[in-house]
């Protein structure tokens, strides 16, 4: 059996928008590897797993508005509707699509006009399909960080939903920490709308997995907003890791930054597509995007499509993207030092990181990773 076959039981058939995001992904089918977007993701075994949904409680936060979506639903009904409505409707992503149809683990959250709100989750995944799914508000003014970390053990499927909605001079920072299992199965949707004046960072390590697949859709939609995306990533063994990047710029005055990094060791893989969006109305956008790969081992393979699509004429935007080994010079000069081979592979590597993360925990991560393998 497939894996929509296997989970098809699960779905609510009282529930209107679940019903509905699923038909949506009936008719649009689980993607294969002649989807440009999906063309180097390893497909086949999550496609042909059977997973059992397991479904948890999420905790309530304090100093902000927290609610269940049932809850939500009778005091912010016309709100989470629309939200509902519209990811429905522009919605490519079948993945986005499946978390929407199944979940019953999620939070709305609602942080008022002007306030400050911090939060900090931890996700221990060990087996089955965990389908969290979270709407965040961030009031006009406010300002709110949230920590999220993932570890994991075994095989499972983990597919979340992240809808971000930031108001009128709103601040958002968003700092991810994954540690997925070497036989797991990750694709991490988020998409956020960000107005006037309102800011978002976001900021994502992983270590890979089996099939590791991180899909942003970022939509300036106000004056003088931003949002600044960054990366790093460090897959070994056969892991693999994805990035799908979009960025909108749909008015005058905006402001983006992409910058992904990947250090690839053993038969590590990676791939980012990343695309810079700008509307014909969105003059005077800054817009940048940078991709960069250190491969440590010959076996390891790195690709990247950055690309712009761009309609106004009064614009500052630059793509790129670099694939790069060792340099022979740099290693002879670290082991003239004392190092051996390895241990001056690392070091080259922290240095490449070392921008977008503490030394310390890079260096926990490629030994841990590195150990008694042909980095």
């Amino acid at each position: 059996m497939t894996l929509l076959a296997t989970l098809k039981p699960h779905i609510e058939q009282g529930d209107l928008w679940k019903k509905k995001a699923w038909n949506a992904l009936e008719k649009r089918g689980l993607p294969t590897k002649k989807w440009d977007s999906f063309k180097y993701v390893s497909l086949n075994a999550l496609c042909s797993s059977s997973f059992r949904p397991i479904f948890k409680t999420f905790p309530k936060q304090e100093g902000m508005i927290s609610l269940t979506f049932k809850e939500a639903m009778r005091s912010y009904g016309a709100l989470l509707q629309k939200s509902f409505a519209e990811n429905i409707v522009e919605e490519k992503n079948p993945f986005a699509l499946l978390n929407s149809a199944l979940s019953k683990e999620g939070q709305f959250l609602y942080i008022p006009p002007g306030k400050s709100a911090a939060l900090s989750w931890k996700f221990i995944l060990t087996e089955g399909l965990r389908v969290p799914k979270l709407e965040i508000f961030v009031g006009k003014g406010a300002t709110f960080k949230i920590d999220i970390t993932c570890q994991g053990e075994g095989t499972y499927f983990y597919n979340p939903y992240l809808q971000l909605t930031l108001d009128e001079g709103a601040h958002v920072a968003i700092n991810e920490h994954l540690e997925h299992s070497d036989q797991a199965f990750a694709t991490h949707t988020v998409r956020a709308r960000i107005k006037k004046e309102a800011t978002l960072k976001f900021f994502t390590f992983s270590k890979g997995a089996q099939c590791e697949r991180h899909d942003i859709q970022a939509t300036l939609s106000g004056e003088n907003s931003e949002v600044n995306l960054k990366g790093l990533s460090l897959p070994s063994g056969r892991d693999e890791i994805h990035h799908f990047i979009t960025v909108k710029h749909c008015v005058e005055r905006t402001r983006s930054n992409q910058h992904y990094k990947t250090v690839l060791m053993d038969h590590g893989r990676s791939s980012f597509e990343g695309k810079i969006f700008v509307e014909k109305e969105a003059q005077k956008t800054e817009a940048y995007q940078l991709n960069n790969n250190l491969l440590l081992s010959p076996k390891a393979q790195a690709m990247s499509k950055p690309n712009l699509e761009i309609y106004a004429d009064d614009v500052k935007a630059s793509h790129g993207a670099t694939a790069t080994q060792p340099k022979k010079e740099e290693l002879f000069y670290l082991q003239t030092r004392g190092l051996t081979l390895k241990e001056a592979k690392w070091q080259l590597a922290r240095g490449f990181c070392n921008a977008f993360m503490d030394g310390e925990i890079v260096d926990r991560f490629l030994k841990l990773r590195g150990s008694g393998r042909n980095v």
